[in-house]
């Protein structure tokens, strides 16, 4: 019996070792349902094995894109259609005589905005880091133009009322927090009923990635004195930080 267990063991064992683990990133730790979503697997063995079997006077440089973003990862844009959460993984594959894993990750998805204007904050946890989202919508105006030979030009969409600014947190809230706005993008949103050159709001994410000294003790609840450019009539509503 003893000699069965130790042989399961072994086998167990061996099989963990010849198994090489890759991990899965996602660069929104709280999407919403629509929204694109970067799914990554570092694949970085792929360019070890590149540099052996091509040989020395050959160099194996980093993808580039259009944009000029290099990366060694293998990346997919995902959208997720219902708001629910979500399991991912672990994905196993077999390359050159070895076998990979993934790990698996949760993923909360949350319904659409509603298409007005507002600005929301939530504070949400993903695989053990803390995180603040913020969102805003601001109503887009019309800069339709005429032309000269009687036609006209138009941004899609509209664009964004002279004056107006997304709002931001403060990086520094207060002593023993601290804030990094690790990820930012804005672009124009339209209703799914809207006509086709009518006009919709612009949209703002900001990510910031939350940390605390390690002596911090106690909360901080965020105010309106945390914001830049926050709109009037908001309410933050009672978001408390704390380890």
């Amino acid at each position: 019996m003893k000699k069965t267990i130790l042989l399961i063991l072994i086998l167990c064992s061996l099989q963990a070792i010849a198994q090489q683990k890759l991990e899965i990133e996602i660069d929104n730790p709280e999407p919403r349902v629509g929204q694109k979503v970067t799914l990554s697997i570092n694949v970085d063995f792929l360019n070890e094995y590149l540099k052996k079997e091509l040989g020395k006077n050959i160099n194996v440089t980093r993808s580039s894109s259009i944009f000029g973003m290099s990366s060694e990862d293998f990346e997919r844009a995902i959208i997720f259609e219902k708001a629910k959460t979500y399991n991912i993984g672990p994905f196993d594959f077999e390359f050159n005589g070895k076998t990979y894993t993934t790990n698996t990750i949760e993923v909360n998805v949350l319904p659409k905005l509603p298409m007005e204007n507002g600005l929301w904050l939530r504070q949400t946890e993903f695989e053990g880091q803390h995180y603040l989202i913020l969102e805003q919508l601001i109503s887009n105006t019309s800069n339709k133009t005429v032309t000269e030979n009687g036609g006209y030009s138009h941004t899609i969409g509209g664009v964004m009322p002279e004056g107006k600014a997304f709002a931001e947190l403060n990086e520094d809230l207060t002593q023993g927090i601290q804030l990094s706005n690790y990820s930012s993008a804005t672009n124009s949103v339209t209703p799914d009923d809207g006509e086709l050159f009518g006009v919709g709001f612009s949209y703002a994410i900001k990510k910031y990635k939350i940390t605390f000294d390690e002596d911090y003790k106690g909360e901080y609840v965020i105010s309106e004195s945390d914001f830049n450019n926050l709109p009037e009539n908001f309410d933050i509503g009672n978001i408390k930080l704390k380890k």
